[in-house]
């Protein structure tokens, strides 16, 4: 399980990362050694302090003192003393270095999957963001990174580096002593795999589980925000607050079981430890009878437990992050099934016509197509009205108009060519789109006007002119602070008719050719459909092409032809 892991995280890496990757193990594994050094250089000194004549007898020792001409035990004392100090300050800033390295790696990840998986996630088109709950996709593009990189990775890190790192001081104690390896494996190691074995399904189960209550969550919540006028009026905020408080509940008794098996691992090892202190002390005292044997026997024994227990247990916590954290992987490799499409874009005039020639779409599941052999043509400064009943098609046909669709069969020609993967983002940059519900974001009058420009590329001339076409210099005035005054999420502070006359406004600074109106007055009243109504007029009268959907043939008025569906 482990190895296949470590298999797919490393095909999921970019290329960059994966020799990064190799240096900064390379590192971590560095630093681990330096730990085991640091530790075990103190043994030496308290050695000789306690032992006088210990220069004499160790070789090494003895040359050393002989090799820097030390004069006396204390003098050589002390300047061990300082080298093993300089060497443990050089050991810590280095295992800084690494850690700091390991967070930019991690982080840098996380940026780099987030930014693919949302332009992948883009590229699916329409019918996958009108598919899936807004809370669900957000969950994939941000939490899933975080989850994989953050977590999943730096406990690869971890289990191989803590792998290294005891194989070192298994080699050791191998070469000292191979009976005190079988013993301390001979307990430790069965205890700490049927643990893992017991519960690696349940942990994965936890992580699954845990994800998918992320969008739930929060889901309730949103209802409440955009819904809350039918809250209010229905009385039906317990209901919300129940599903908030079930899902809460649950994801908090996840929570709590993981945290508890997390530290499991831990106690284990420490009893298992203990068992093989004790089986030594007996051991020491029947077999071996002499003090001295049995106090560099259990010395031997206390510096390996020292490095091995924590190492074990990062190891055995590195297993269940790594099993917990599954589904990070599960989801990313989905999406990275799809390839980011590098489409061409061709130029694709448009000054003659727009012909819609024999298209048929039925959605998935659907019993029968909901648009079959259609075909229309709208010429250019041309307004086209479109009327029909709830699910006759209509905005379907916009959408498909629009590139957001593709049909089953038949084509969209502009000018002579055809609609396509390589001609819908120019297609695309000439068309404007006003649906019912406008999206509004939670700025200025200014900054949806000129939604997605940064401020200081905003072309002020353009934006006062495209102000007074969509009929908003009144709105403008009226507000505290102009242009600039913010209007609230989703456009809060002004009215239905303002809304539309915004999105109509962003539509025209940015571009548009052609105009669509989605319902964009079913939801007015009387007299704000009249204003938008003239503010159709004022665009028909410059010649922009329009196609409109509208219930009220009045919406209509203007048009020069309208089309029954």
């Amino acid at each position: 399980m482990i190895i296949s892991t470590f298999k797919r995280v490393w095909k999921i890496l970019p290329s960059h990362y994966k020799v990064s990757s190799v240096f900064l193990l390379i590192g971590v594994f560095v630093s681990s050694v330096t730990e085991i050094i640091g530790i075990a250089s103190i043994l030496p000194l308290l050695a000789t302090v306690l032992k006088s004549e210990l220069i004499e007898q160790n070789e090494i020792l003895n040359s050393l003192f002989a090799f820097f001409s030390f004069e006396t035990k204390n003098q050589f004392i002390v300047w061990m003393s300082i080298a093993i100090l300089t060497f443990i300050v050089a050991k810590n800033i280095f295992g800084l270095w690494v850690q700091r390295k390991l967070v930019w790696f991690t982080w840098n990840l996380h940026e780099t999957l987030a930014l693919k998986i949302l332009s992948i996630a883009y590229q699916r088109g329409f019918l996958y963001f009108s598919g899936n709950n807004s809370n669900t996709i957000l969950n994939h593009v941000q939490t899933v990174p975080i989850q994989f990189s953050g977590q999943l990775i730096r406990y690869v890190f971890q289990f191989i580096s803590e792998c290294f790192i005891l194989l070192l001081v298994v080699l050791s104690l191998l070469f000292y002593d191979p009976y005190i390896l079988l013993l301390l494996a001979g307990i430790v190691l069965p205890l700490n795999v049927i643990f893992y074995r017991l519960v690696k399904h349940r942990i994965g189960y936890y992580g699954t589980r845990l994800n998918e209550l992320q969008p739930l969550i929060s889901r309730p919540v949103f209802e409440v925000i955009f819904g809350y006028v039918d809250v209010v009026i229905n009385h039906i905020f317990g209901a919300f607050q129940d599903k908030f408080r079930d899902r809460l509940r649950e994801a908090k008794h996840i929570r709590v079981n993981m945290l508890t098996l997390q530290n499991i691992p831990q106690r284990i090892i420490e009893t298992s430890v203990i068992i093989s202190v004790l089986i030594m002390i007996l051991y020491g005292i029947f077999q071996l009878k002499e003090v001295e044997k049995i106090v560099a026997m259990m010395s031997v024994l206390g510096l390996a437990a020292y490095r091995c227990i924590p190492s074990v247990n990062r190891i055995l916590l590195a297993m269940v992050e790594i099993r917990n954290q599954q589904f990070s992987i599960d989801i990313i490799e989905e999406f990275l099934e799809d390839k980011e499409v590098k489409s061409q874009n061709e130029l694709l005039p448009f000054t003659k016509k727009f012909h819609i020639q024999d298209i048929t779409f039925s959605y998935p599941d659907a019993p029968r197509p909901i648009i079959k052999q259609f075909s229309l043509e709208i010429r250019k400064g041309e307004s086209v009205g479109i009327m029909g009943k709830s699910g006759s098609g209509k905005t379907t046909l916009m959408n498909i108009m629009l590139g957001f669709i593709t049909p089953a069969s038949g084509s969209i020609i502009i000018d002579g060519k055809p609609l396509n993967s390589n001609t819908k983002a120019e297609w695309q940059k000439k068309c404007g789109y006003v649906r019912q519900d406008v999206f509004l974001a939670d700025g200025s009058v200014k900054d949806n006007v000129a939604f997605g420009v940064h401020p200081d590329d905003i072309d002020e001339e353009k934006l006062k002119e495209v102000i007074e076409k969509a009929q908003l210099t009144e709105l403008a005035s009226s507000l505290p602070d102009g242009i600039e005054t913010n209007i609230g999420e989703r456009g809060a502070k002004i009215s239905g008719g303002q809304r539309q006359r915004v999105g109509i406004a962003r539509a025209l600074y940015h571009g548009a050719e052609i105009l669509f109106f989605d319902e964009a007055t079913s939801a007015l009243d009387y007299q704000t459909e009249k204003e938008i109504t003239e503010a159709i007029r004022e665009l028909h009268l410059q010649k922009l092409t329009m196609v409109i959907i509208a219930h009220r043939e009045s919406t209509l008025k203007y048009c020069d032809k309208i089309i029954s569906l």
